[in-house]
């Protein structure tokens, strides 16, 4: 193999490696972890800042009714980590809207109004 051959192909290698690393695919929460995480039923919707509230057992519960967990990746988010959580979380909605239908966070919304209104949630 040739010197120039060498370097085309280290250039080539380089380019794909950034590229990879700008969508986000080398970072946990990505597309592909997305496919993998719903053909294993295994979703999780990703939130990104502080979490909002700590539920308990009936919350988690009912998440798992509805085939997703909660995970929070906290504050500091890096632009290719946004990106890919980005594409994670558009993924694990396509697969959550086949999986319960389309209308089905109208549901869980009023199930868990109902838990945090008579005070459930703990």
């Amino acid at each position: 193999m040739t010197r120039r051959k060498k370097i085309k192909i280290g250039i080539g290698v380089l380019f794909l490696g950034v590229l990879l690393w700008q969508l986000g695919f080398l970072t946990r929460y990505n597309y592909l972890t997305a496919k993998i995480d719903s053909w294993q039923d295994q979703s999780r919707i990703v939130q990104i800042g502080i979490p909002n509230f700590n539920y308990g057992v009936p919350v988690i519960s009912l998440n798992e009714k509805y085939g997703f967990h909660e995970s929070n990746t906290g504050c500091i988010v890096t632009g290719p980590q946004l990106r890919g959580i980005d594409s994670y979380n558009a993924e694990i909605e396509k697969y959550l809207n086949e999986r319960n239908g389309k209308d089905w966070e109208k549901k869980y919304q009023a199930e868990l109004n109902y838990l945090i209104e008579n005070n459930l949630t703990e």
